[in-house]
């Protein structure tokens, strides 16, 4: 029996909540809860971990951006070149999906009193990516609750 291939681009995926901060509040930091459709006891999710999965690590349109970026498990890095197709392990995948970082915008219109001091926080991929091919039916649902974490 065939298994349908479905490519998950990272670029279109939720990233976790962002909340609003104003200045002059403790903010809640509170985690919030991900529904994660994957459950395995430890050896089951050794093997799903180390299965073969072809990514591609795209260009983020930087200047200056490196062209190899390295990702390290456990003291073994796997150099990932951008804009190519590679075979990798899926913990690897899991290290792009948890790099994220964030950016945050102001309004900076004194009129508006109070109302100025709220920062709106942007979460992006330090290092966007899509999976072109994934074997596992269970990859697809692991990968969106991975990027979904914060």
């Amino acid at each position: 029996m065939a298994t349908k291939q479905v490519a998950v681009d990272s670029t279109n995926e939720y990233l976790g909540a962002t909340n609003v901060m104003e200045f002059g509040i403790v903010p809640d930091i509170s985690q919030e809860i991900i529904d994660s459709p994957v459950t395995m006891k430890d050896a089951e999710l050794e093997a799903f971990m180390n299965e073969p999965v072809m990514v591609t690590v795209l260009s983020s349109g930087r200047d200056n951006e490196a062209e190899y970026i390295p990702v390290s498990v456990n003291g073994v890095t796997q150099m990932f070149k951008r804009d190519t197709a590679i075979v990798v392990k899926r913990k690897y995948v899991e290290r792009l999906a948890r790099a994220k970082e964030t950016g945050y915008t102001q309004n900076l219109d004194e009129r508006l009193g109070e109302a100025m001091n709220h920062v709106k926080p942007h979460r992006s991929l330090r290092y966007p990516f899509q999976v072109n091919r994934d074997d596992n039916p269970k990859g697809a649902a692991w990968l969106r609750s991975i990027l979904a974490a914060v």
